[in-house]
């Protein structure tokens, strides 16, 4: 991956705040270190589909579960598999809606079911994705924009930075299970016009070796 065009400090400085704040939720969330994970079999990528799945699944959540797993850093894996095909030995909690993707857990990090052994870890491109997908079709009430990158992001790591924002974003309260949106794909996201102050936000490091943070989601106030 290459490394993105060189960032203005002050646009640095205030994804090094949204990265921090993340970093002050996990720490905040419980004492209880226990590391856990969260596994989803994906059959086929619907971006509706797996958005609200993921919002169904955080908001299943006990509240114990749901510090646990935010201590944890919302720790997920992504694997290739059918819903259809789990067994009573490792049911899915949630399924999709539509049925093209199900989530596990979340379960202890060094316990976690088998199909964590059968399965394969998802792979492979990023497809091309509309510019803009409403959720649902039609809503009376206004949509909220959650915004997302995707030049050179492949099809795991759109997944967790999606993920990660989704999930996190309903465990805190800041988006709820029903609520309107509008999903827009752009190469890249700029702070400095992206939503001000916005619900929440996805920061990371533009790449495995780079100290350069880079925006991959943000959630609309």
């Amino acid at each position: 991956m290459t490394s993105a065009p060189p960032v203005a400090v002050p646009a640095q400085d205030r994804l090094a705040a949204l990265f921090d704040e993340r970093a002050r939720l996990v720490a905040e969330s419980t004492t209880d270190t226990t590391p856990v994970t969260t596994l989803v079999l994906l059959r086929s990528l619907d971006v509706a589909d797996f958005v609200q799945g993921a919002r169904l699944f955080a908001a299943s959540l006990s509240e114990a579960e749901a510090r646990t797993w935010m201590r944890s850093w919302t720790r997920t894996r992504f694997l290739f598999g059918n819903p259809e095909n789990l067994t009573d030995r490792s049911p899915a909690r949630i399924t999709a809606p539509a049925g093209t993707a199900a989530w596990l857990g979340p379960c202890p990090s060094e316990h976690l079911p088998g199909v964590s052994r059968l399965l394969k870890p998802l792979t492979g491109s990023l497809p091309l994705l509309p510019d803009t997908l409403d959720l649902p079709d039609r809503a009376e009430r206004p949509r909220r924009e959650l915004q997302l990158a995707t030049r050179e992001v492949t099809l795991v790591k759109y997944l967790v930075h999606l993920h990660h924002t989704v999930a996190e974003a309903t465990l805190l309260g800041r988006l709820g299970t029903s609520e309107p949106l509008r999903i827009t794909h752009r190469p890249c996201l700029d702070v400095r016009s992206a939503h001000d102050s916005p619900g929440y936000a996805r920061v990371h490091y533009d790449a495995d070796d780079s100290p350069v943070l880079r925006l991959y989601a943000s959630l609309a106030p």
